[in-house]
């Protein structure tokens, strides 16, 4: 009964024009980026060997959350949210070609410089995607299945993005990866044309766009979120997550490469094996989506991703390889095939990952259900984007922390510490995380609505 159940919730969001274009468009887009963000860490730890230096590359496109995330949020809650995302995307395809630039050490500069551009323009971009949502699935019995099937874009991301991108550096370099991420977010474009979003914001008929407006309603989102019970255990869950996960970040690829010696294509190995797992556990999750409440499903999910993270760093080196000499690949790193290479990626470091994987969709799926529901649209960009602010500046604590000692401190230890941290964020949502109450947000959404006038609902 179930299984029917989650399939005619599959069937019926495929069926919505608008969400199938925001999901094939999202996934291409998706693919695109783990292209980007293979070739930056490993285009940095090429040309500089320097932990540190990989680590601001993934701090100076973090920082936009912090710094621009409030402030967009209350821009996205105003403006046209379809044509935000189209601009935003544009825009970004245009930014990431300048990464092409870059060739030697001192020139390391632009990508921070391109990174920051592009994460502050994707801060309008996310909001504006996760208020237009559960604007275009209109079933909020169907918003748990389709926020499992938004985070399934990540998992094409990982198997096919992380796989070919893994595949095509090593053969041709990463400029092939910043061309493909562009070609990607073009593509994203075109698809977001075709989606049909009610308009509940302002857009360009909204008066007052003095700053003292835009501070007020930012100010607004802050005190909603903290003003929420559910917000609130979402924040200080997510706040520990980041804790750990900033250390994750920023010190994957040193990691993978200085500790089993992987190369582009073993770093796509791992993470297809992850995405394979989040593929899993998109599957599962419409089979329990109906019986089990989201939050135990966050908060286990969370405590086994954080116990994933920790057997990882102490994954032992065991491959093919090694468990079968016979295989003949006994020759230098440097002179072995592609192929060869493959078979020295260590198994459970495959298994850790596919598992930890399998846990993501869900835990990331029952949190975002629990966030739309517990706030009113026309409050969701700018309660999403300081939620999203506070947690970063944990996460960056935590980046700015192991990007200053990774070259002292052995990763393996930063592993360990991190997964015991995510581990206990998951036992804290437990306690602190509860199910939002849909009928006071859909009221409070309403009195806000009419208040604002007839004018803000239509078509697009």
């Amino acid at each position: 009964m179930q299984a029917n159940e989650s399939q005619t919730s599959y069937g019926r969001l495929f069926r919505n024009r608008s969400f199938a274009a925001l999901w094939i468009g999202q996934t291409i887009s998706f693919i695109g980026d783990y292209y980007y963000f293979f070739a930056i860490t490993i285009l940095v730890e090429r040309l500089t060997g320097s932990a540190l230096l990989v680590g601001l590359s993934v701090i100076s496109s973090a920082l936009p959350m912090l710094l621009l995330g409030p402030i967009a949020g209350v821009f996205v809650d105003r403006w046209d949210r379809k044509r935000t995302m189209i601009g935003a995307d544009l825009l970004r395809g245009l930014l990431v070609l300048v990464c092409l630039t870059v060739r030697t050490p001192d020139q390391i500069w632009i990508l921070y410089v391109a990174g920051f551009m592009m994460s502050s323009i994707s801060r309008f971009f996310f909001p504006a995607q996760n208020a237009v949502l559960p604007l275009i699935v209109t079933d909020k019995d169907d918003l748990l299945s389709a926020n499992g099937l938004m985070q399934i874009v990540q998992t094409a991301g990982f198997i096919i993005g992380a796989t070919l991108a893994g595949f095509s550096i090593a053969l041709w370099g990463e400029q092939v990866a910043f061309i493909v991420d562009s070609a990607t977010y073009f593509i994203s474009a075109g698809a977001i044309t075709l989606i049909q979003v009610p308009r509940t914001t302002g857009g360009a008929q909204a008066e007052g766009e003095q700053l003292g407006a835009v501070w007020a309603e930012m100010r607004e989102g802050i005190v909603y979120l903290f003003g929420s019970r559910t917000m609130m255990g979402i924040l200080l869950c997510l706040s520990v997550v980041q804790l750990g996960v900033g250390a994750i970040n920023v010190s994957w690829v040193p990691f993978l490469q200085r500790t089993f010696g992987l190369g582009p294509e073993g770093l796509g190995a791992v993470d297809l094996a992850q995405g394979m797992g989040m593929a899993l556990g998109g599957v599962l999750l419409g089979f329990v989506a109906a019986r089990v409440s989201r939050v135990p499903l966050a908060g286990w999910s969370i405590a086994f991703i954080g116990g994933m993270i920790a057997l990882i760093g102490l994954a032992p080196p065991w491959a093919l390889a090694t468990l079968f000499p016979g295989l003949g690949v006994e020759a230098e790193m440097t002179a072995m095939t592609i192929g060869q290479r493959l078979l020295h990626v260590p198994l459970m470091l495959l298994a850790y990952s596919m598992l930890l994987g399998a846990a993501l969709v869900p835990a990331q799926s029952a949190l975002m259900t629990m966030m739309q529901l517990a706030v009113p649209d026309l409050k969701r960009g700018r309660v999403g984007s300081a939620l999203n602010a506070i947690v970063t500046a944990a996460g960056l604590i935590s980046m700015a922390t192991v990007a200053a000692i990774g070259d002292l401190v052995p990763f393996r230890m930063i592993y360990v510490a991190a997964g015991l941290i995510v581990s206990a964020a998951g036992l804290v949502g437990l306690v602190v995380l509860q199910e939002p109450d849909p009928e006071a947000s859909v009221s409070d959404g309403a009195t806000e609505l009419a208040e604002m006038g007839p004018d803000y609902v239509g078509a697009e």
